[in-house]
């Protein structure tokens, strides 16, 4: 087998490259989308809409004909939650004013901010065809954020405040799962694809024109 049938071989056994960056710059568009929109938690009726995003939250009420909207931080609106109960002689209540709520806002926002630079650096890596040597790769940076995205977000999503039935799951939820589920399948190809084709080692070892 000469040089030239190794490498053909290697290539062969190269997954889809057009695939692994489609995969991921779809997921990493899903995790831009999830990062800025205000559909995470979310409820809608005639008189009121209520949303949350990872940072802050709007309410809107519809007075006659006219909306009055008010927005505020995650942790500014469970402050002011605390300080209702505390009005109402109430004592604090962690199921509907979680501590962790607002933080864990902030770490989801962090990892899919993440998620997405590795995404996006892998699939340009990927379709420059250069593989240079980082200290660790965008493929595993991106797995590493998508994974403890999907941590803190379930988290931020199970600790939502107000009582049962203020907000329910809206479509940012959603659209951040699909782009976990297609950004841990396109960070995979993709970390196949950039990583660099490992020489044989035993190759021409038993050539009997050496011996």
């Amino acid at each position: 087998m000469t040089d030239d049938d190794y490498e053909t071989a290697a290539t062969q056994k190269q997954p889809n490259r057009m695939l692994g960056i489609g995969l991921a710059v779809v997921a990493a568009a899903c995790m831009l989308f999830a990062s800025f929109t205000h559909h995470w938690l979310a409820n809608a009726s005639n008189l009121e809409e209520v949303g949350f995003g990872l940072r802050d939250n709007h309410d809107c009420m519809t007075l006659g004909t006219e909306a009055k909207c008010t927005e505020m931080s995650n942790s500014a609106l469970v402050d002011q939650m605390r300080d209702e109960l505390r009005e109402q002689g109430l004592d604090r209540d962690d199921r509907m004013t979680s501590s962790v709520f607002a933080p864990c806002g902030w770490a989801t926002l962090i990892a899919c901010l993440i998620a997405t630079f590795g995404l996006l650096a892998a699939a340009g890596m990927a379709a420059a065809r250069r593989t240079p040597l980082w200290p660790i790769s965008p493929s595993t940076l991106a797995l590493l954020g998508i994974m403890a995205g999907l941590i803190t977000g379930c988290v931020f999503v199970a600790t939502k405040p107000g009582p049962a039935g203020y907000v329910g799951v809206g479509m940012s939820f959603w659209v951040f799962g699909a782009g976990a589920v297609l950004g841990i399948a396109g960070a995979q190809i993709l970390a196949k694809v950039n990583r660099p084709v490992d020489p044989d080692l035993m190759h021409d070892a038993m050539n009997p024109d050496e011996f």
